[in-house]
């Protein structure tokens, strides 16, 4: 009988997932991997939602040592219904289930949960101040984690980029190539954060080999304006970007008028988010972690998907 420790990666077809598994599977771990999405290449592979998954378990985890949850739907469709069920009812199974004594649950929730906060740098006393729905199904769902009696940490990342994902930002870089303006609530003055993909990931590794439980950002360090951002992409792609400085309540007006209008797949969190300052304390991290990309290069990286030098 083997005496490798098992994993269990929910969402393990995802943009994270599989950098988490990519990571998890250089270590010496026996890993089942679960989403909707296929993957041919995977052994214990179970192509089937959470739910659907916990279910065919009889609600039983008890071989697992370690459950990282990075499954999510994302807020773009802006569908309510939708991302309650997924992603708080998934947590509300998950923790119903039968867990070994020594388990550790990870669970990859979202900064989105503080909104536009009133002080800055956000810590682990800022409240709670969502904008949209995928910030309320995020914060039930840790809220159903946090009273019950499982072991657990909570990771809340700032804006996950890296190749292959930018978000918001896939249309600025488009509008980069195309030489036209770039609209800019603030004047471009707000501090933006990122996280690199890879991180987040790495994190994950390193709450599970460090067994470190709690509740932590994952922010990048080094982070700016987002008219320095756009500068440094002026100097590195050797392009000129345009910009339409607009005032930042009319920019949000206007996008949360398009999401209720249902003319945009982004949401208020979107249009609220870019217009105003965000950043974590730098202290504020599992004891020992060093991210490996800043702020900068997570966003110049993630630049090169689009533009080119």
């Amino acid at each position: 009988m083997s005496n490798k420790q098992k994993i269990l990666v929910l969402g393990s077809s995802g943009f994270l997932g599989k950098k988490v598994v990519n990571l998890l599977d250089n270590n010496d771990y026996i890993i089942d991997f679960c989403d909707i999405k296929p993957e041919k290449n995977l052994n214990n592979f179970f192509n089937m939602e959470i739910n659907e998954f916990l279910k065919f378990k009889n609600f039983n985890l008890e071989e697992y040592s370690y459950i990282v949850d990075v499954a999510t739907v994302l807020p773009y469709k802006n569908d309510k219904k939708e991302l309650m069920k997924k992603n708080v009812d998934s947590v509300k199974n998950l923790i119903s289930c039968n867990f070994n004594k020594n388990h550790q649950i990870i669970y990859v929730s979202s900064s989105g949960i503080y909104g536009n906060p009133d002080d800055l740098p956000i810590s682990a006393n800022t409240p709670f101040k969502t904008l949209d729905f995928y910030g309320e199904s995020k914060l039930e769902a840790e809220n159903f984690l946090i009273n019950s009696n499982l072991n657990y940490s909570i990771i809340r990342p700032k804006a996950i980029l890296g190749n292959g994902r930018s978000g918001i930002f896939e249309v600025f870089f488009n509008l980069i190539n195309r030489k036209l303006p770039i609209p800019l609530p603030n004047g471009g003055n707000q501090i933006m954060q990122f996280v690199d993909v890879n991180d987040v990931a790495r994190m994950i590794e390193y709450l599970i080999v460090n067994n470190i439980y709690g509740i932590f950002p994952a922010a990048a360090p080094n982070f700016m304006t987002m008219n320095e951002y756009l500068e440094n992409i002026e100097d590195v792609f050797s392009v000129k970007v345009r910009k339409l400085n607009l005032n930042a309540k009319l920019f949000q007006g206007l996008g949360n008028l398009l999401v209720y209008l249902r003319l945009t797949n982004f949401t208020k969190w979107h249009f609220g988010g870019y217009s105003y300052s965000s950043y974590f304390d730098p202290n504020w991290i599992p004891d020992g972690f060093i991210y490996k990309f800043s702020s900068l290069d997570t966003f110049l990286e993630t630049a090169k998907t689009y533009l080119k030098k």
